[in-house]
């Protein structure tokens, strides 16, 4: 005897199915939601990446440039040519990073990147205190 096949079964949507699609599509939500951030550190990972592999090649460099100086000055000169590189390289980089970064605060304060809480409200105020005007007490005391 042959088992007789259910309606789901036979249109090819069985528990697994809607289940997996469930799934799936969260996958895709979470995804979506957590797309800024995942783009803003692979920008700063490849940014840091970037500064690495410059900075090894400046270091690469050394024996070369050291070479080619004939002088105690020209080998003052590539020193402070290989710090000045060295400072402007990352600074730069610190600089790609944190804005790269700061994109990512902008969101949860409900700022677009740049803009400024030009609507800065404090939610918490209390009422001034009211002087109770006392009848028996018309005038001001003063220090002598």
């Amino acid at each position: 005897m042959a088992a007789a096949a259910s309606a789901a079964q036979t249109n090819g949507k069985t528990p697994i199915h809607s289940f997996l699609s469930m799934y799936f599509n969260g996958l895709e939500a979470f995804g979506q939601a957590y797309d800024p951030y995942l783009k803003a550190f692979a920008r700063a990972q490849l940014e840091v990446a970037g500064l690495m592999s410059r900075r090894a090649q400046a270091y690469m460099e050394i024996p070369a440039r050291l070479s080619r100086c004939r002088s105690p000055q020209d080998i003052a000169e590539e020193q402070m040519q290989f710090w000045r590189s060295a400072f402007e390289d990352y600074s730069a980089s610190t600089t790609r990073i944190t804005q790269g970064l700061a994109s990512l605060a902008a969101p949860s304060f409900g700022l677009a990147p740049g803009e400024e809480m030009d609507s800065a409200r404090d939610y918490i105020t209390f009422p001034e205190p009211e002087e109770a005007a006392r009848p028996g007490r018309a005038r001001d005391r003063r220090a002598a």
